[in-house]
């Protein structure tokens, strides 16, 4: 089905998911905080955004909260929230649908900017299974694959778990490199037993070049992890588990935001790594 969508937010990510709906045919009016142009799209203030399905895509839980203050809803909607954001608003957002009597899913997304510029997004979703197959055709024409998680609340779930991960295994990888730097080896020579072993991984596959490179500018930016380990931080709370090499990798995450590192890309999180061992990868 050919809905017409409203899309809230064309940042670094909502750019390229803007793009790839027009570019297989949806038509799409789009609102930004700051004006900016995305062909074959219509930019309109948010309040006069009208649409069948509205996504949105922006950096935390203030922002979602206040720019879904100011859509306005119709009946039969179909609300789908690409942030990533915590489990609380996720709820709230849930409740302030079903009085609106609009659908909702929350559908957070993992892919970086380049993910999002060619449509090889992953989104986690969790809702009501019928709301996700309708929406089958708009989760593809922006992603190579959109997962149902179940239950409202489990897309935000699971997408905080991801990065979680994803920030242990780059961690570790990152030690695993220095240590051997360290002893005296060849980095390709480590890189070529790393990527030919079980310690093969894509996060550090996918950060190595650039890191070599010393290019730090944001794929994925070091504060918006460290907000969403934060966020798994208070889960991990609440359930009252014992992650110690989680908690310690938060912990790396705080340090590197006191260093003024959260507007590079997270991979940056070496810079910490490197200038304690006095040992650098390039």
């Amino acid at each position: 089905m050919k809905h017409k969508i409203g899309f809230i937010g064309a940042g670094t990510m909502g750019s390229g998911m803007i793009t790839n709906l027009v570019k297989k045919g949806f038509y799409v009016k789009f609102f930004n905080r700051t004006f900016k142009k995305i062909e074959g799209a219509y930019y309109t203030k948010i309040e006069k955004l009208e649409a069948d399905v509205f996504f949105m895509c922006v950096s935390n839980d203030q922002a979602v909260r206040e720019l879904f203050s100011k859509i306005n809803f119709k009946a039969g909607n179909i609300f789908v929230d690409t942030s990533t954001t915590s489990l609380e608003l996720t709820k709230e957002l849930k409740d302030k649908c079903e009085k609106k009597k609009v659908k909702f899913l929350d559908a957070p997304i993992t892919g970086s900017k380049l993910g999002s510029e060619s449509g090889n997004l992953l989104f986690m979703v969790g809702g009501d299974k019928k709301i996700f197959d309708e929406l089958n055709e708009k989760f593809d024409a922006m992603g190579k694959k959109a997962v149902y998680c179940g239950k409202s609340g489990n897309g935000q779930r699971l997408k905080h778990a991801l990065n979680l991960t994803q920030s242990n295994i780059l961690q570790s990888y990152l030690e695993g490199i220095v240590f051997s730097l360290k002893q005296g080896l060849e980095l390709d020579v480590i890189l070529d037993v790393m990527q030919n072993s079980a310690a093969n991984n894509g996060v550090g596959n996918f950060k190595l070049p650039y890191i070599r490179k010393r290019d730090f500018n944001p794929h994925f930016l070091l504060n918006l992890m460290h907000k969403d380990l934060k966020l798994a931080e208070k889960e991990i709370k609440e359930l009252k588990l014992n992650l110690p090499l989680s908690k310690e990798t938060i912990k790396i995450f705080d340090e590197a935001m006191k260093d003024k590192l959260g507007d590079k890309d997270f991979s940056a999180i070496v810079k910490l790594l490197e200038e304690k061992n006095k040992v650098f990868i390039k």
